[in-house]
């Protein structure tokens, strides 16, 4: 028993001279580099994902079930449309920001398990563009419209590249069980914009998501999706007269509908009058890909990150807000006490009033998905809504924007890493090599002086020999060899780790 008791502590001893003699520089900048790393390429996501938690921020009180829903405003995924950059840096600039989405979109799910996930829109970049139609149906180049970005393989835009696209698209965000995924509000990105849109776009894109137009009935709430881009043509009654009919139809959609009693009368028993109308018991959120009109310069809030709000205009396939009379017509038509649009790629929230100002409704432009949409920091919108009766007029609806991780700031913070190991792997040789020690020692006071005078005693600092000049060369020569292949070496062994461990988390998630 005496013996295992002093085995104990040379076993610690042991194990402390283990650790102590494997504790090199090399080996600290290994763990440094293998933690950065997971943190930036796993647990960043989780941390964002326990931040936005619901139980952080809906306080519904206990007892309560809420519908959760979450918003996904402009993944718009990059193609060979989006830049003029090709070869490598488009595949790695596509790669990275499909694997972002795929672990944000993924986190999302897992973490947050949402029971619908309702898209914004511009679900692609350049869907507008790849019209096969166009292609097809004339005879001569001299006919096909010029590509509005100049690229020269624009008319290799075919149906086969549009399927590549849209199974690219759902493996960034799969279809999931046991939950409810609509995508089929289109944005300008996916079919154009007003007069600006092909029908053959427009009939392909319904035919893979769905129609735009649509009444949804989610936690006791009236969800209207509102196809407005194709509601702004004014030329093609295929193209617009669908959302043109289901607006004008929401007004009977979302009305009351009181039952009638059934009785058998005759001409001298008078009609029994209706009840009058009641107000509607589920409060409308409507989904608009484009904003609604707005003053120009009105504000946006504190949680938008760029500080000019949204421009009231237009340009090629896209236009910022709808007109005025037109946000008018569907704020009186829907009633909506909530919107959220997308488009903008940047957060916010203004308030519009309708009706002679009698009725108000909160609109919310949820920023992008993407980190290459120009927002340092992408993100969603988070929506609980509970309308169980037992409100008393309180607000059923909660929002909450949650911001995804800043992919920009990671590899800035790759970059920042990889400079300071340099400069500890380069001070880590001169240590070695005890260069340091001659470096202190020649701006040590008073050494400067007898070190000259050895100098001018060798003849350092007067005629120098041929022979001493050759052999301080070769020597100086060996030595930064020396330096150079001691400084690679110690990269490398920190690279042979480093490298295949993050190759592992990009193809493991």
């Amino acid at each position: 028993m005496a013996s295992k008791q002093i085995q104990w502590p040379q076993r610690l001893v042991n194990f402390v001279a283990f650790i102590w003699l494997h504790l090199t520089v090399v080996n600290l900048l290994r763990l440094l580099w293998l933690g950065t790393v997971y943190y930036d390429e796993r647990l960043v996501y989780k941390s964002a994902m326990a931040t936005c938690d619901w139980d952080n921020w809906e306080n519904w009180g206990p007892e309560t079930a809420p519908h959760r829903m979450v918003l996904v405003a402009d993944p718009q995924i990059i193609d060979r449309h989006t830049y003029a950059r090709r070869g490598i840096t488009l595949s790695a600039t596509i790669f990275y920001t499909d694997l972002y989405m795929s672990r944000s979109y993924g986190s999302i799910i897992d973490h947050l398990n949402p029971s619908t996930v309702l898209f914004l829109g511009d679900l692609f970049d350049g869907g507008r563009e790849w019209d096969s139609d166009k292609i097809a149906h004339h005879h001569s180049d001299a006919m096909i419209p010029e590509d509005p970005a100049g690229f020269p393989d624009w008319k290799e835009f075919k149906d086969d590249y549009w399927l590549s696209e849209y199974v690219r698209f759902s493996k960034i965000f799969p279809p999931t069980s046991y939950r409810r995924t609509v995508q089929s509000l289109p944005g300008n990105h996916d079919i154009g914009v007003g007069n600006g849109i092909k029908e053959s776009v427009l009939d392909r894109f319904r035919l893979f998501f769905g129609d735009g137009n649509s009444l949804l009935t989610l936690g006791n709430h009236s969800i209207i999706l509102l196809d407005t881009p194709s509601l702004l043509n004014d030329v093609n009654p295929r193209i617009h007269g669908p959302p043109r009919d289901f607006l004008n139809s929401l007004p009977d959609l979302l009305g009351p509908t009181p039952l009638q009693p059934h009785i058998i009368q005759n001409a001298s028993t008078p009609a029994p009058t209706s009840p009058p109308p009641q107000n509607n018991p589920k409060p409308v959120i409507l989904l608009s890909h484009i904003p609604l009109h707005r003053p120009a310069d009105t504000p946006c809030g504190p949680h938008r990150q760029s500080q000019n709000p949204i421009r009231i205009g237009g340009g090629y396939q896209y236009i910022n807000t709808l007109t005025e009379p037109l946000s008018q017509e569907i704020l009186h038509k829907t009633g909506a006490k909530h919107i959220f649009s997308g488009d903008d790629h940047d957060s916010c929230t203004v308030i519009h009033e309708y009706e002679d100002r009698k009725q108000r409704a909160e609109e919310v432009t949820v920023r992008t998905f993407a980190w290459t949409m120009g927002v340092r920091q992408p993100g969603f919108m988070m929506v609980s809504l509970l309308n169980d009766g037992l409100r008393g007029g309180e607000e059923t609806v909660r929002v909450h924007e949650c911001l995804l991780p800043d992919q920009i700031g990671i590899y800035l913070g790759y970059v920042e890493l990889l400079v300071q190991t340099l400069v500890i792997l380069l001070l880590n040789m001169a240590r070695r090599r005890g260069l340091l020690w001659r470096w202190c020692r020649c701006l040590r006071l008073g050494e400067g002086k007898r070190e000259e005078d050895r100098g001018k005693r060798e003849g350092l600092l007067g005629i120098v020999q041929g022979e001493k000049t050759t052999e301080m060369e070769v020597g100086t020569g060996k030595q930064n060899r020396g330096c150079c292949g001691e400084f690679c070496r110690d990269l490398g062994e920190l690279l042979i780790v480093v490298v295949p461990f993050y190759l592992a988390l990009l193809a493991l998630w």
